[in-house]
């Protein structure tokens, strides 16, 4: 036991040395107890641990609170997100190493029988040949307003992720560029500005050119922004794809994900209030997969 505190004492990470007065003790007690409920030297223990916490604490923004942070699902996304560029190996150390954690400082998430049911289960993403289909679809229709109209939708969806609500009201005097990087603002509901994902900038430039100024980017000419608005889209031309916005949204968050935009950022530019809800879309994230982009 004394060596054991010996230990506790004499290690000072370098990576989070800087935070390590905010950090430290939280590290110090977590990696404390699982040594002694476990056996395992906290040498062991430690590289894992620090790692993990500094992660959660400075890039996720959680509280330094152990059912926060020792989670099943945070775990995961640390492993996709905060370990690249990590041989496999080390990630499977750290998997292992933290997921005892887990089961020791937050037993009641290392069980899945004893967690609730969700309320309802997250909307599968598009896979890659998903959107191909889609993209097709999109340039396959009857006449150029419809062409047009059904790229809208994909780029608003697929493009800049938003919602069923938001994408109606999308007009094209709300788009613009800065730095070379075209942006959607969002103006009611979850304000703000959203990037539109590269691969889908240049089928809306099309569009722009093709729609009056400061009229509707989807169905330019009508007279409301209800919902119905996609099902009439849909009942003048049926198809038997799954087209929805929540899917696009959902497939748009995943992309984000994979390519490493920081969660808070991706709160912001998604109008989301809590980690929460990307940590329902993280489970979608299966070990080694590409990114699922739009087609060019």
């Amino acid at each position: 036991m004394a060596d054991d505190v010996a230990e506790l004492d004499r290690y000072r990470p370098v990576q989070a040395g800087p935070y390590w007065d905010i950090i430290g003790e939280f590290v110090e007690e977590a990696v404390a107890d699982t040594a002694a409920t476990t056996g395992r030297a906290p040498r062991s223990v430690f590289p894992a641990a620090v790692a993990f916490v500094l992660w959660c604490w400075q890039s996720r923004g959680t509280p330094l609170e152990r059912p926060r942070i020792f989670r099943r699902a945070v775990v995961e996304q640390f492993i996709q997100l905060g370990m690249d560029g990590y041989l496999q190996g080390s990630k499977a150390t750290h998997r292992a190493t933290l997921s005892q954690m887990v089961r020791v400082l937050n037993p009641a998430d290392a069980v899945p029988a004893h967690r609730p049911i969700p309320r309802s289960a997250p909307t599968e993403p598009y896979t890659p040949a998903d959107v191909a289909a889609l993209h097709s679809w999109a340039f396959s229709q009857g006449t150029p307003r419809r062409r047009n109209d059904a790229v809208a939708l994909l780029a608003l969806g697929l493009g800049a992720g938003l919602a069923t609500r938001e994408l109606l009201k999308v007009r094209t005097s709300d788009l613009g560029i800065w730095n070379e990087q075209m942006f959607v603002i969002v103006r009611e509901g979850r304000p703000r500005h959203v990037p539109i994902l590269s691969a889908w900038q240049q089928p809306i430039r099309r569009i722009l050119g093709e729609v009056d100024q400061g009229d509707w980017l989807f169905r330019p000419g009508r007279s409301s922004t209800g919902v119905g608005q996609i099902a009439d889209f849909f009942q003048r031309a049926p198809t038997s794809l799954d087209v929805r916005p929540l899917r696009m949204r959902t497939t748009w968050l995943l992309h984000h994900l994979l390519a490493g935009t920081p969660p808070l950022e991706l709160l912001r530019i998604s109008g989301l209030q809590n980690f929460a809800a990307l940590d329902k879309i993280a489970v979608f994230i299966p070990s080694g997969a590409s990114t699922p982009a739009a087609p060019r």
